[in-house]
This record gives C-alpha cells, sequence and structure tokens, in this order.
C-alpha cells in the first residue's frame, strides 16, 4: 500500500486556491452571524426560551412537553436534543414565536450598523470576489442557509451585490422564480447590419435559498410570502415560517417543502464543488443529501469553521475531497487538513479560519 503524502503549508494553500477555480454552492450557518454577535448561537436562544416560556400560558399538555424540554436543558442536553419532546402543535406555534422575536431583535441591533457600514458581515468580500468572478454563462452564485437572520441581505444591499431568495412583487411578495430571476435581467443594445438590436443579459448575482425560514418569511393566506415591514414587529394573525429545532422540524419542512426546500434540493443535485463557512453540520436533510454526494461522488469540499466537532471529524474521515480549515490552539493557529494526506498541518501566525483572512490570503485582498 502506497503510504500517503505530507501534507505541507505550500501544498495546503496551492489546494485552497486551486479550489475556487470551480464555482462552488456555498453553505453558511450560525458561525457567520455569531461573528457579528454571538446572541445569534443556539447558547442565546436556549437561555431566551427558557426565559419567554416561563411567562407564556401553557396547557396542560403543552406545560408537561415544556417541563420535558426544561429538564433536558438541565441534564446537559443540546437545544436540538431538548426540543425533540416537542410534539404539540400550539406549543410549537409559541417557541417559533419566541425564536422569531428574539432572533428579531438581535437582527435589529446590527441591521442599521451593516446598512451603513459601520459593522461588516464577515464573508461580503469572499461573496463579492466568487460573484465577481462567475463566468459569463453561468451567472448565478447558489448560496444555502439555515440561519433566520438577515445580516446576509443587509450586506448585500450595503455593498450593492445582487441577490434574489425566489419570492417577487411588490410590500407582500409571493414566492415566483421566474419572476425574480427577470428582475436581474438588463438590456444590451448592439447594431447589427445597421440595425440596433436589444438583447436581455442577467446581472451576476446570489440566489439565496433559506432552508429553515426567514424573519421575513410567514404563512398567510394560505401561502408563504415575504413581507418585510413585518419581519421584526409581525400582526399577530401573521405566522412565521421558521423551522425550529427538535424532531418536529422534519414535518414542519415538508409541511413547507415547496417554498424552502425544492430549488435548494435543485442547486444541491447539479453542484459538485462544496463550500461551507461557519456551519456545524447539525441538520440531518443537508448532511444526508450533501454528505452523499461529498462521500458517494467524491464531489469537492472545503469547510472554514473556527471549531471543529465529531460530525465534521467523521465526514472528513470518509470524503476523499474534502478540506477543513479550523483553529487548532487558543492562540489561533490554523489547522489544515484533508484524508489524502498523513498529517494535520498546523499553522502558526494565521487565522486562516477567520474568513476576512482566509479572503486575503487564498483569493488577495
Amino acid at each position: 500500500m502506497t503510504p500517503l503524502p505530507e501534507l505541507t503549508h505550500e501544498i495546503a494553500i496551492d489546494q485552497l486556491r486551486d479550489f475556487f477555480r470551480e464555482k462552488p454552492l456555498v453553505v453558511f450557518g450560525s458561525g457567520m452571524s455569531c461573528a457579528v454577535d454571538t446572541q445569534f448561537g443556539m447558547t442565546a436562544l436556549r437561555d431566551a426560551l427558557l426565559t419567554d416560556m416561563q411567562t407564556s400560558s401553557l396547557a396542560t399538555e403543552e406545560g408537561r412537553q415544556w417541563n420535558v424540554v426544561q429538564k433536558a436543558l438541565e441534564d446537559g442536553k443540546d437545544l436540538e436534543s431538548a426540543l425533540d419532546a416537542v410534539t404539540e402543535r400550539r406549543l410549537l406555534e409559541k417557541i417559533t414565536s419566541a425564536t422569531g422575536s428574539f432572533i428579531s431583535s438581535v437582527d435589529r441591533e446590527h441591521a442599521c450598523r451593516i446598512s451603513t457600514g459601520d459593522c461588516k458581515w464577515p464573508a461580503l468580500e469572499l461573496f463579492q470576489k466568487l460573484v465577481d468572478g462567475l463566468p459569463e454563462g453561468d451567472r448565478a452564485l447558489h448560496v444555502l442557509t439555515p440561519n433566520y437572520d438577515l445580516l446576509l441581505e443587509h450586506a448585500c444591499d450595503f455593498a450593492g451585490l445582487p441577490h434574489i431568495n425566489g419570492f417577487a412583487g411588490g410590500i407582500t411578495r409571493q414566492l415566483d422564480w421566474r419572476a425574480a430571476r427577470y428582475s436581474l435581467l438588463v438590456p444590451t443594445r448592439t447594431v447589427l447590419r445597421g440595425r440596433l438590436k436589444v438583447t436581455y443579459k442577467s446581472r451576476k448575482h446570489i440566489r439565496l435559498y433559506k432552508v429553515h425560514g426567514s424573519l421575513n418569511y410567514f404563512f398567510h393566506r394560505d401561502a408563504v410570502i415575504e413581507n418585510n415591514s413585518w419581519m421584526w414587529d409581525p400582526p399577530e394573525y401573521a405566522q412565521r415560517v421558521l423551522i425550529t429545532p427538535g424532531l418536529s422540524k422534519y414535518q414542519e419542512l415538508q409541511r413547507y417543502r415547496q417554498e424552502l426546500l425544492r430549488s435548494a434540493d435543485d442547486a444541491i443535485a447539479k453542484s459538485s464543488y462544496f463550500l461551507f463557512l461557519g456551519y456545524g453540520f447539525s441538520d440531518q436533510h443537508l448532511e444526508e443529501y450533501i454528505g452523499r454526494k461529498l462521500i458517494t461522488q467524491s464531489c469537492h469540499g472545503l469547510i472554514i469553521t473556527l471549531s471543529s466537532n465529531p460530525r465534521i471529524e467523521e465526514l472528513i474521515s470518509k470524503a476523499a475531497n474534502l478540506w477543513l480549515v479550523c483553529r487548532a490552539q487558543e492562540d489561533g493557529t490554523t489547522r489544515v487538513t484533508n484524508r489524502q494526506y498523513n498529517n494535520c498541518l498546523d499553522i502558526p501566525d494565521r487565522r486562516l479560519w477567520d474568513i476576512t483572512e482566509f479572503t486575503k490570503e487564498i483569493l488577495g485582498g
């Protein structure tokens, strides 16, 4: 058996740069939001739910299920596992409402700061480079996130980076990917044989799939709609579309499959390169689908995250073309891993797990 080669600094940098020769589908998770404010993380959401649900009026069965959730959290279970106990529809709606209220309050704190440039969403420069580098014949960067917040959208508006999420219309927007794509068309005028010819070409843009819903998504009049004016303080009759943690989220995903998953699934199916930013691989649906492509189809992948975890390590051990860039030690040392090499490479004095520094080092500042 041929021994595996040694991973050196030169090889690692060359391979990381080479990854971006192809257009990846980008998946970003809560790590990108926590880099702005740790309140976007699961720990803060857990504490907010514990506080909010104590003041809620819960029916007998709702109260019993919430007591099970509280006991699980007291015993050290994570929020995702603890919420597996929730099956009551009304309790789920209260949890969704409380989740939306908390995340929207944090989002609101940072929206204006991002929109004026006082605060920077960490992956903005990377996204700008990826969009600018799109080929002429393929002018959409597919981006998928389970995050509810709108930090990416605020950042794109600030930078003038075109983006669509499938909704089109006026104040209340309906799901219509065709109309959304048409909104990006710009005319090009050419003279052919003395006659003016006008053709239309799409602007390079981000195509965003929010697979767990969004602060501005609501179920209203028997349809999922988008309304930005409701996202921070929705009317009582507007039900938020947020897929909260726990086993019930798989039932909810099926309920909203057409609006949240179908287009994302199509984009995943067509992709062979995957870039993961601040994503912890804690969503079974995405892991099964994308993980299968990385492992059985040997698709190419790159994970950039602050901290690794057992789920990531298992995936790295099985996927031949998957790279991991993370923090190795508290001093900020970067660790680069790929199973085709016999060692993990530690790079001192480099914070490549920080997406801002990664972008400067690998793609050029």
